[in-house]
């Protein structure tokens, strides 16, 4: 379909959507869906995110929040990535970005059209999404110059920083790619942050990861805001980068961060003022701050998990956890047990080989997702690719309800186990029990149901090592006890061992803790709103 073609089917049905959006028809909204069409939506209806399958559901969702929000403004957005496309879910379905405003907000948003049954155009998806709200829009660059005439930027920096350090209206914790990219983001829209990190450094949540970790995603799909990644930067980011990255990112951005500290349990709300009171241990110093908002952004995992095996004191050997996993070469020579399946475990049975660990056994308790890097250019490099701003390519990404994109990427099952045959054939000789997913969507959905942490991994050379047999594997057996040199299992077999890694997370206790933690905090929500 030409450029002409696709503006044409665009132009025609997004007239009836948008008229039908700013007139508050939901019947013509509704219309204007396949039966089976999705809407998402984030903040634009509701102060929640939303994805309605159906045109009932959707009409229900709509029915006492659509005239609310006073929709106006709809047009097509022509931004160079976002103007009408072939869909990237189907090359005879048309994509398309617009923008759009509401009584309080700016809004984005991005669809997918296929024909329907008698050869009409109907949205398979619509995605809204508010990015700004009116009168606190995100700011530009600044002119460099302050108060009608050039300062040194050291003195501007300082008196900026006293400020938010003595009366920040945001504190933010965790120093990682998401508390600095928040922060980013606040300063940008004059919202003065405090970001407290409880280690030494900005970035030593990664330094202190073990050596061998690169990055498992292209740098496309991890870059942070405002600041992308030199064009020679690799490919896939070692540790040590990331890390310096994050620490310089901080100090560009001209971030107010604090390290070595961290907030004492536990703060308090006035209900009066709409404040907090939070004690923090500032490098060994109790400080008292009031901010209207605290952000977590701690991460998604749990702490190292150590499983109830019997006779620990028994054993004559080592047995740490994964994260505390400094690098291979002590283990020289040894006899290692590594516990999990996962992209920790194999980064970590990869290291022990080349550092010649005696021997290496990668316990396996279920089954795991395993893919090469083509895989990952054929999906996320595909959703990120180089070139594009990020911007772009997450607005398409968010796009897609999570089930639906399950649903979709289903279809791609057997090609998917096609496109990684040999890689797979040496893994499942050599006895490891492999899936695509929990269900046959791939590895994509496996980001957000298992939190990036568990039940995967994107090769970078441990299957090659499995398949050659320098890596033993060891499957669908639990661990029960530990004798003098050996792990036993639960089928009475065991595993002579000098060293025993535990390569687990906490991901489903983290799972409940979050769903605990969001609703105390939607209760706390509901009563300061009160």
């Amino acid at each position: 379909m030409s450029s002409e073609s696709l503006r044409v089917v665009a132009d025609e049905w997004f007239k009836l959507f948008a008229a039908a959006l700013q007139t508050a028809n939901i019947v013509g909204i509704t219309s204007s869906f396949l039966p089976s069409g999705w809407l998402r939506d984030v903040l634009t209806f509701t102060w929640n995110n939303r994805s309605l399958a159906g045109r009932d559901k959707i009409a229900a969702y709509l029915q006492n929040t659509l005239a609310k929000a006073k929709i106006a403004d709809v047009v097509l957005d022509d931004t160079p990535g976002l103007s009408p496309q072939p869909s990237a879910l189907n090359p005879n379905w048309v994509a398309s970005g617009f923008t759009y405003t509401t009584a309080i907000a700016i809004g984005q948003g991005y669809f997918h059209l296929a024909k329907d049954t008698d050869g009409a155009w109907k949205a398979q998806l619509v995605f809204m999404l508010v990015t700004d709200l009116k009168g606190y829009e995100e700011n530009g660059p600044e002119q460099g110059i302050y108060e009608g005439h050039t300062r040194p930027w050291i003195d501007v920096h300082s008196e900026r920083r006293q400020k938010i350090e003595d009366n920040p209206y945001v504190i933010i914790v965790g120093a990682g790619q998401t508390g600095l990219t928040i922060a980013a983001r606040f300063r940008q829209m004059n919202i003065p942050s405090l970001v407290v990190e409880a280690n030494s450094r900005v970035g030593d949540v990664w330094r202190k990861r073990y050596p061998s970790l690169t990055l498992h995603t292209p740098r496309s799909h991890h870059s942070l805001l405002y600041q992308p990644y030199p064009q020679n930067w690799p490919i896939y980011t070692p540790r040590d980068k990331l890390a310096d990255w994050l620490e310089h990112y901080a100090l560009s951005q001209d971030l107010v961060v604090w390290t070595n500290s961290r907030p004492l349990p536990t703060p308090t709300f006035d209900f009066s003022t709409k404040k907090w009171t939070v004690v923090i241990d500032q490098n060994g110093t109790q400080v008292t701050r009031h901010p209207a908002h605290i952000v977590l952004a701690t991460g998604t995992l749990g702490k190292p998990r150590y499983p109830d095996i019997a006779n620990k004191d028994v054993f004559r050997g080592i047995t740490i956890h994964a994260c505390n996993y400094a690098g291979g070469h002590p283990f020289s020579g040894k006899r290692v047990v590594v516990i999990g399946a996962g992209n920790t475990s194999a980064d970590v049975c990869q290291d022990l080989v080349v550092q010649s660990a005696k021997s290496v056994t990668m316990v396996q308790r279920s089954s795991t997702c395993v893919v090469s890097p083509k895989s990952v250019e054929a999906t996320i490099t595909r959703a990120w690719p180089e070139g594009v701003p990020p911007q772009v390519s997450d607005l398409k990404y968010m796009a897609y309800p999570l089930s639906f994109f399950k649903g979709f990427l289903r279809q791609f099952e057997k090609e998917a186990w096609d496109r990684d045959r040999d890689l797979h054939e040496g893994l499942i000789k050599a006895g490891l029990k492999l899936n695509m997913g929990t269900d046959g969507s791939g590895i994509a959905p496996l980001l957000y149901e298992r939190l990036g942490a568990a039940g995967y991994w994107i090769d970078v050379g441990c299957a090659e090592f499995i398949s050659a047999g320098k890596i033993q594997i060891k499957h669908g057996v639990e661990p029960e006890y530990f004798a003098e040199d050996t792990l036993v299992f639960k089928d009475g077999t065991a595993l002579p061992a000098d060293v025993v890694i535990f390569a687990w997370v906490l991901v489903h206790h983290l799972i409940h803790l979050v769903l605990i933690t969001y609703q105390k905090a939607r209760d706390t929500i509901t009563s300061v709103t009160r």
